[in-house]
């Protein structure tokens, strides 16, 4: 599984995943103009079918079995900006991306 964390992604998500046992847990949903969305929140409870995606530096992503093919490629940020600040989920495999960058195709 090739997922990406920029620095500034990683240092956010360590302050976020602060708390003992914590982790953040990605999905994918239909959704979007493009047709598929990420999910993410922060979680401290496992689920049926979990898998341990990406460890590194006190930051673990969890995701579903469904979830995992639109995962390999993936490059997390996190902007400060005042117009759209925020993480943001790009895959580097996907083949659309509506223009607000919010939904994907694989």
């Amino acid at each position: 599984m090739n997922i990406t964390i920029s620095p500034a992604a990683a240092a956010q998500l360590q302050c976020e995943l602060a708390l003992p046992g914590s982790f953040l847990r990605i999905t994918i949903a239909p959704g979007g103009c493009s047709g598929m969305t990420y999910n993410a929140r922060v979680d401290t409870a496992a689920r049926d079918g979990d898998q341990e995606v990406f460890v590194h530096a006190g930051i673990r992503i969890v995701s579903d079995t469904f979830s995992l093919h639109f995962l390999n490629g993936l490059n997390i940020d996190y902007s400060t900006d005042l117009i759209k600040p925020g993480f943001s989920f790009r895959n580097q495999f996907a083949t659309e991306a509506c223009g607000c960058g919010a939904s994907f195709a694989l």
